[in-house]
């Protein structure tokens, strides 16, 4: 469709790309460091996104904030756009072909996507304060399916209307350019959100897409567009097909990768000089027309807000809470996903918040414990090593025990601690255990502060199969504690005689 073309091929990391020269696409998961308008660039491609092949997903992540003043009674109402139009122009208005979607409801005023379960973001000149946000709702699964009833009302199912809790940060600023706005929602969806990066920059030339709400309409797949400009230091230009009511919207790559939040775009003048970037009054025709640009150059094209411009903090916050659903819930394919952002795992958002590691053991996640533990094994603390440790043992969990031995966390971790996680084991009688951590390396000749060694701790408790093993483990029964006793005369004073019987042959050498 455009003047402007380039092919993207996108692989996830660091990949070369041609076109007509080389470039390097840059590595896009590290770690972070007034407006309307819009128009048609070229032909209208804006499709429903019910055929936007492979995109279904990202459909089902974007939303539309739609006006409490539209509701009654729990039921939404909307003007068609043909109606919007004709109250705005009168109702005798001729109106040129090139509209499209005229009797589709046109209720939404912009848009918003999720990049994770509870955290939706748009454009700051849509949502910049509570008191805004608590005039609207978002709605999810918008599409041109919905029954538009006596082209009146639309029923939205109640799973598919969000309302905002608060607002993480929010920026609107005419100097600086800043226009966006991440925002929690009241509840998690299980939607697919957005992936994003948080480092690197969008590529100049690359092929983008949006998914949005032009004019209110449901949503729509925009794509055949190509960034032009990325000079600005927190915005890129595009010729992206898009119109009011795309503000907030996605802009993202074909693998559908998220760039940026669309937020402004080119303009033309009406018939009355003021400036319109969807439809216009054409007096050779007498009718109204779709605002329509041959070219991008000369126009100040469609814009979309970088979001790696969006504060740091809320980047972070997102990853973090798509990790944290995907363990909470054992969603493999979505723990793959965001593993890219593995940084996440040892920043102070997770120390914060809840080591990632620590959640994975509770729930019994061994899969995304397997994965956390490929990125921080190597780097956790002493103490950090035996709770981890203790808290498997704790929950019976060998296999996470033994999945933590196996990523080579010490056995014996825990130096600040009283006692070993094999001497609590041994005083536990934790069978199991005990043969796990003495196969991974623990210190079976370890003793307490008053010189017992493991055979003193289970003869003091009567553990007659655990003094077994721990004889088969080469556990001496010579040994004295500081009161120059034995674990034979350990187990006698305790009570145990038949123990203490059992131990004095071992030590003789005649079991």
């Amino acid at each position: 469709m455009k003047n402007l073309s380039s092919t993207l091929f996108l692989l996830i990391c660091f990949i070369s790309l041609s076109a007509q020269d080389q470039r390097i696409i840059e590595y896009p998961f590290a770690e972070p460091g007034t407006k309307v308008t819009r128009g048609v660039f070229g032909d209208d491609d804006r499709v429903e996104v019910k055929d936007a092949e492979g995109f279904q997903d990202f459909a089902r992540a974007t939303a539309v904030m739609v006006s409490r003043n539209n509701i009654f009674n729990e039921e939404f109402y909307s003007w068609s756009l043909r109606e919007k139009i004709q109250n705005k122009y009168g109702r005798d208005i001729k109106i040129s072909d090139d509209v499209r979607f005229l009797d589709q409801p046109a209720i939404g005023s912009c848009t918003g996507f999720l990049i994770a379960p509870d955290i939706l973001v748009t454009a700051g000149h849509c949502i910049n304060s509570m008191e805004e946000a608590e005039g609207i709702v978002w709605v999810f699964d918008y599409t041109s399916d919905l029954k538009f009833i006596n082209n009146r009302k639309l029923n939205f199912s109640e799973d598919n209307i969000y309302e905002v809790e608060s607002i993480i940060t929010s920026k609107l600023d005419d100097e600086t350019e800043d226009d966006y706005a991440v925002l929690k929602l009241k509840r998690k969806s299980d939607r697919t959100p957005y992936r994003f990066r948080t480092s690197g920059s969008v590529l100049n030339g690359g092929a983008i897409n949006t998914i949005g709400s032009p004019k209110g309409l449901p949503l729509k797949f925009s794509t055949n567009a190509v960034v032009v400009d990325i000079s600005p230091s927190n915005w890129f230009k595009s010729d992206i097909d898009s119109f009011p009511g795309n503000s907030g919207g996605p802009v993202f790559d074909e693998n559908g990768f998220l760039e940026g939040i669309l937020v402004r775009g080119a303009v033309t003048y009406d018939d009355d000089w003021s400036l319109t970037g969807d439809y216009y009054y054409d007096s050779d025709c007498e009718c109204i027309k779709t605002v329509q640009w041959n070219s991008v150059r000369y126009t100040a094209g469609c814009q979309a807000h970088k979001i790696t411009s969006v504060p740091g903090f809320a980047l972070i916050m997102a990853v973090y809470e798509n990790l944290h659903y995907a363990v909470i819930n054992n969603l493999s394919d979505r723990f793959d996903t965001w593993n890219a952002y593995n940084w996440i795992y040892n920043h102070d958002h997770a120390k914060s918040n809840g080591r990632l590691e620590t959640l994975a053991i509770s729930v019994n996640n061994l899969y995304a414990l397997e994965g956390i533990l490929e990125t921080t094994a190597k780097t956790l603390s002493d103490d950090y090593a035996r709770e981890l440790i203790d808290l498997s043992i704790s929950n019976k969990n060998l296999d996470a025990l033994k999945l933590l031995l196996e990523n080579e966390i010490l056995a014996d971790a825990g130096l600040n601690y009283q006692h070993t996680a094999l001497q609590e084991a041994v005083k536990n009688g934790q069978n199991d255990v005990v043969l796990t951590l003495i196969d991974y390396g623990a210190d079976s000749k370890v003793k307490t502060s008053r010189n017992d060694n493991l055979l003193h701790l289970a003869a003091k408790n009567g553990d007659f199969e655990m003094v077994r093993i721990l004889i088969e483990q080469g556990v001496s029964a010579k040994a004295k504690n500081k009161d120059k006793r034995r674990p034979e005369k350990v187990a006698k004073r305790a009570g145990h005689k038949s123990l203490a019987k059992y131990l004095k042959k071992a030590r003789k050498g005649r079991l």
